[in-house]
């Protein structure tokens, strides 16, 4: 939102800022005349940018702003001049024209990206899913985590889209790496033994391999490979200790480990989420960055509450936990 209104202040500024230079610079048949010209050229800018960020409704908005500024110049400076207020007025008829055909190419051009867009976010879904074919207690997991951080990263006020994709994105593929363990260990329902969690803890680095040198996911190849450091520099694959770890990473820990603590796995059951809350507040600072700990607290339980119910879940888990570890940063692998 605080973008849009950028851009509003952006537009609304330029088509002000073009008419008071416009009107300053003398009009008639002199030697600085083509300033004066120059100056009216610049009335396509705002009109432009509208089209470029926004619909065409809006560029014929900006257009409308524009056309009364300039008609009221051409009315008053050149009274008494009706061959050259045709002319001028003629002007106005272009500013239209350009509006409507840079509207539409635009709104064609946004359409396109859109559509590349989901295609893109349908691609790294079935790549996030497939891993559900070998361990089917996640299922939804990474969904849900993706759902969950943008919650945080609401709660935080972090509106930049670079960011919230990265989240986004990263959250989605953050256990790809999976792929490359082997089942006797990713799937064992008993405690995992030294040789094995070494083998367990090398899937951050495998999924980051996954994804490659793919230029749009770059960012969130870090938060895939850095999902599993701690904010007190305990965690791996690289040891990393606050805000050396990317910021989505800490927020996508934060929302793993509520997902892990409140639905059912191998070696835990389901916790309250009111003791899975207890439990990650108990974190911050060792295992959580604290902002992101104190943002998880502001969210009230009913907007968890959609995420889960989206998936045809309900985070009303029993309270207590047995199996493999309680949690201590290691709720999931």
């Amino acid at each position: 939102m605080a973008g849009t209104r950028d851009r509003i202040r952006v537009i609304a500024g330029g088509v002000v800022l073009t008419a008071a230079v416009h009107v300053a610079l003398p009009a008639g048949p002199h030697s600085w005349h083509w300033l004066h010209l120059l100056a009216q050229k610049l009335y396509y800018v705002p009109i432009l940018m509208t089209a470029s960020w926004f619909g065409l409704r809006a560029t014929l908005g900006t257009t409308l702003a524009v056309s009364l500024f300039f008609g009221v110049h051409v009315l008053e400076d050149w009274a008494g001049h009706p061959m050259v207020q045709a002319d001028q007025l003629a002007e106005i008829a272009n500013f239209w024209l350009v509006a409507i055909v840079a509207g539409l190419l635009f709104a064609r051009e946004r359409r396109a990206l859109e559509q590349v867009r989901l295609a893109h976010g349908e691609t790294l879904t079935a790549l996030a899913s497939s891993l559900e074919l070998r361990e089917p207690y996640t299922a939804g997991h990474s969904r849900r985590v993706h759902d969950y951080a943008l919650l945080l990263a609401d709660a935080m006020g972090l509106t930049e889209e670079s960011l919230r994709s990265t989240v986004a994105v990263g959250a989605l593929l953050h256990d790809v790496g999976k792929i490359g363990i082997p089942d006797r260990i990713l799937l064992k329902e008993g405690p995992l033994g030294e040789e094995e969690w070494r083998e367990m803890r090398r899937h951050p680095d495998l999924g980051a391999a996954l994804i490659g040198d793919i230029r749009f996911l770059e960012a969130a190849r870090e938060l895939v490979r850095a999902h599993h450091e701690r904010y007190d520099g305990s965690g791996y694959p690289r040891g990393l200790a606050g805000e050396a770890i990317p910021l989505g990473a800490r927020i996508f820990a934060v929302a793993d480990a509520f997902d892990a603590l409140t639905t059912k796995r191998p070696y835990h059951r389901a916790l309250d989420p009111t003791e899975a809350s207890r439990q990650i507040a108990a974190g911050r600072g060792a295992q959580f960055d604290p902002a992101v700990v104190d943002a998880f607290l502001r969210v009230p339980r009913e907007a968890w509450s959609r995420v889960t119910s989206a998936d045809g879940l309900a985070i009303t888990g029993a309270r207590g936990q047995s199996g493999r570890e309680r949690f201590s940063g290691g709720s999931s692998f």
